[in-house]
C-alpha cells in the first residue's frame, strides 16, 4: 500500500513540475500608466503572502535582473523610476524574461491523484514600450520607428493594454489610440483564439479605485466606456479574446482600516504619480493574475484575490 502511493504521487510530482506556459507579452499604454513599476514590482515580489497561489517569482535574463534592481535601489528607496526612453529600435526594447512558479495544489478522489490545479511554471518574455508609443498611435502614422513596434507586437502571443485607472478623463484618447493598435493587429493571419488582450488597470490602491478592484470589467466600463465597447466590439467581432484586471504596484497598509502603501506626488488628467510609502510592508495586488490569463485563457480565481 505505502509502495503504491508512494509510486502515485511521485507520478504527481513528475508530472506537475513538467506542466509549463510560456508567452511572448508585450506592455503598451500611456505614459503614466506605470508599466516599468508594474514589472519591477512583479520580479521584486516582495513581502509574499504565504497563503499566495504564486511559489516564486525568477529573472531569467540579464534584463529581469535589472528590474530586480530597480526595485531594490529606486522604488524601495522612496523614489520614483525613470520613465522609459523611446531612442531605442523594437529590436533593441529591453525585453524581460521571468518565471513566475504556481503551487501545486493535490486533492484525492476515488483513491486517484487529481492534478487539476498543477504546479504550473509561467515563463514569459515581456518588452516594456516608452509610453511615448501609445501617444505616437494618433500623431506619428507613418513613422518608421513605430511601424517597426507595431511589427513587434504582432509577434506576441499576448498584449496587456495598461492605463493609470484615475485617467477616466483620457478616455477617448486611449479609444482613439487603441482603435488604431487593433487595426493594425488585425492586419495579419495569426489564428485568432491565441491573440489575448488583458487590459490592466493600474494603481488601484487609490481609494475609490481600491473598493471596486474585486470587479474589473464593471470598472474598466464605468471609468472608460469607450475603451470597453472598442475591446467589446473587437472581440465580438471575433478578432480575439478580451478580459479585465485590477492591479497596483505597492498595494495597501493595514488590515480593517487600508491606506494605500504609497505617497501622492501629484495627480492630474495625464495620471496619479506616486511613491512607494513603506517598503518592510510593500506586498504587491493583483499583478500575476493577467499574465496567467494570457499565458492560460483562463481565470485563477485565487490569483484574482492575491
Amino acid at each position: 500500500m505505502r509502495d503504491w502511493l508512494t509510486k502515485i504521487q511521485t507520478k504527481a510530482k513528475d508530472l506537475s513540475e513538467a506542466v509549463q506556459s510560456n508567452a511572448v507579452l508585450r506592455v503598451i499604454g500611456d505614459r503614466a500608466a506605470g508599466k516599468t513599476t508594474y514589472m519591477a514590482s512583479l520580479a521584486r515580489w516582495p513581502n509574499a503572502d504565504p497563503s499566495s497561489p504564486v511559489q516564486t517569482v525568477t529573472s531569467i535574463n540579464e534584463e529581469g535582473s535589472e528590474l530586480v534592481t530597480k526595485a531594490q535601489n529606486i522604488l524601495e528607496q522612496g523614489l520614483e523610476l525613470e520613465p522609459t526612453r523611446l531612442d531605442a529600435s523594437a529590436l533593441d526594447v529591453k525585453d524581460y524574461t521571468l518565471s513566475i512558479a504556481l503551487k501545486g495544489q493535490f486533492s484525492w478522489k476515488n483513491s486517484q491523484v487529481s492534478l487539476s490545479s498543477q504546479l504550473l511554471t509561467l515563463n514569459i518574455s515581456c518588452k516594456d514600450y516608452a509610453g511615448e508609443f501609445f501617444t505616437d498611435l494618433l500623431h506619428q502614422a507613418g513613422n518608421s520607428q513605430l511601424e517597426d513596434y507595431l511589427e513587434d507586437c504582432l509577434q506576441a502571443t499576448g498584449i496587456m493594454f495598461l492605463i493609470d485607472g484615475t485617467t477616466y478623463r483620457k478616455d477617448s484618447e486611449y479609444a482613439n489610440g487603441l482603435d488604431k493598435f487593433l487595426m493594425a493587429v488585425d492586419r495579419t493571419e495569426m489564428i485568432a483564439a491565441k491573440r489575448r488582450i488583458a487590459l490592466v488597470l493600474t494603481k488601484c490602491e487609490q481609494t475609490d479605485l481600491w473598493v471596486n478592484r474585486h470587479q474589473p470589467a464593471y470598472l474598466a466600463s464605468a471609468r472608460f466606456p469607450q475603451v470597453h465597447r472598442k475591446l467589446q466590439s473587437w472581440q465580438q467581432l471575433g478578432a480575439g479574446n478580451v478580459d479585465y484586471f485590477t492591479t497596483s504596484a505597492f498595494g495597501m497598509l493595514g488590515t480593517r482600516f487600508q491606506e494605500p502603501n504609497s505617497k501622492q506626488l501629484s495627480r492630474s488628467r495625464d495620471g496619479t504619480t506616486s511613491v512607494l510609502k513603506d517598503p518592510k510592508r510593500w506586498r504587491p495586488f493583483g499583478l500575476v493574475a493577467p499574465i496567467y490569463w494570457l499565458c492560460t485563457g483562463d481565470r485563477h480565481k485565487e490569483l484574482d484575490k492575491d
